[in-house]
């Protein structure tokens, strides 16, 4: 009894009603990978979003911000494209992706009615078999309506011990709830 009375009062309200239909402004996010950086030691991924011009974002291997997903100026888009390394693919079978509900709200929409769950999600990323010193992919995400993601494809990194890891989960309020993909940078074995 207390969750449901604590997900029906802690909820937010969003933006006042638009002119159009959410669904027509933005629609699903897909997070493509445009390449590595060798000398930034840097994934390049682009985002789509819908009728939105397409984000760009980088992922360093090395340094302080390691593993975050920054978003940078769409003009630097066209400089980098010819200076990047295509990434090979590998099988999703040796990887494990865990999920754990960090916390459970509401969402209030423009156009009324009942409110719709809004989760805090943790995602983490590992290779099958890790090690207590292998690196593992971590971030915690918004997701909406259900708390399930998806480990969607990996893509290993040329010269580096890592890999870049793609999960899609219901990010998207809009409608019956619409997809939303993170990268996540993850260690493999060379061996």
């Amino acid at each position: 009894m207390r969750a449901s009375i604590s997900y029906l009062t802690s909820t937010s309200a969003t933006a006042a009603p638009l002119s159009q239909p959410l669904a027509v402004l933005h629609g699903a996010h897909r997070l493509d990978v445009l390449g590595y950086h060798r000398g930034e030691r840097s994934i390049y991924l682009r985002e789509d979003v819908g009728a939105v011009m397409p984000l760009l974002h980088v992922i360093r291997t090395r340094g302080e911000y390691a593993g975050r997903m920054i978003a940078v100026r769409g003009d630097r888009m066209s400089a980098v494209l010819d200076e990047l390394t295509h990434m090979d693919p590998l099988e999703t079978d040796m990887w494990s992706l865990t999920t754990r509900v960090v916390q459970r709200r509401a969402l209030k929409l423009p156009e009324g009615g009942r409110p719709i769950r809004k989760f805090a999600l943790q995602l983490t990323v590992e290779a099958v078999g890790a090690t207590a010193d292998s690196v593992r992919g971590r971030t915690v995400v918004t997701a909406y309506l259900r708390p399930r993601a998806q480990l969607d494809r990996i893509w290993c990194i040329p010269g580096e011990s890592l890999a870049l890891a793609r999960v899609t989960y219901v990010g998207v309020p809009e409608g019956v709830g619409l997809d939303k993909q993170v990268g996540l940078l993850v260690g493999r074995d060379l061996h």
